[in-house]
């Protein structure tokens, strides 16, 4: 009896030390599958990261990003130019971006787009400024430019045209922008509130202001 009791303790002791071990091989596994876990999330990570470098390095290779930041100043400018134009219109007029073309579509007909080389003299000349000044309100970004200067051919614009430049400039001053018009056009001077005429002389010129 004592001998089976010692055999006993004795296989009591190896099962213990037996469930020990499995014990720690059960821990040991399940450290590995956490790593292994880990590793395998980490590398999902990575080659979600090289995916975008990747993509990053075939568009600056390109023109693809260079591209996309022209199409968004270019985004940005028409959205400008446009308000300004549909202001100064009083909503007859906006700009819009066709097959990568600047077009204007005009509510007096139908809103249908067409072509800017269809403008005439003076809706050729308000889509310029509205441009012009769309192109001066982003140059500047959060500051705010007052004054204006436009030094333009108007000697090939007709009556019409020059009426409508006229009323153009009155609708800016409306909205607090100043605008000067350098020109040599008399019949457009005349259209001015307020004019700075310079005369040529002999060997020197004279400046003065008139209303």
């Amino acid at each position: 009896m004592e001998r089976q009791g010692r055999d006993l303790e004795t296989q009591v002791r190896e099962l213990t030390q037996t469930q020990g071990r499995l014990e720690q091989s059960v821990q040991d596994a399940a450290t590995r599958l956490r790593e292994k876990n880990r590793m395998v999330a980490e590398a999902a990570t990575l080659e979600k990261r090289f995916d975008v470098y990747q993509a990053l390095s075939n568009d600056l290779k390109g023109n693809a990003f260079q591209d996309y930041l022209l199409s968004q100043v270019q985004r940005d400018l028409l959205a400008r130019a446009s308000h300004v134009m549909r202001e100064v219109t009083r909503d007859r007029y906006i700009l819009t971006l066709e097959d990568g073309e600047f077009s204007v579509r005009d509510a007096w007909n139908g809103m249908e787009p067409r072509s800017v080389r269809t403008l005439s003299g003076g809706e050729s000349f308000i889509a310029s400024l509205s441009l012009a000044l769309a192109l001066s309100d982003y140059l500047a970004g959060s500051k705010a430019l007052g004054a204006l200067f436009l030094d333009e051919g108007f000697g090939t614009l007709d009556s019409d045209a020059l009426d409508a430049v006229a009323s153009v400039l009155e609708a800016l001053n409306t909205r607090g922008r100043t605008v000067g018009v350098i020109t040599h056009v008399a019949s457009l001077a005349e259209r001015l509130p307020n004019r700075l005429m310079v005369e040529k002389g002999q060997g020197s010129s004279r400046a003065y202001w008139t209303e």
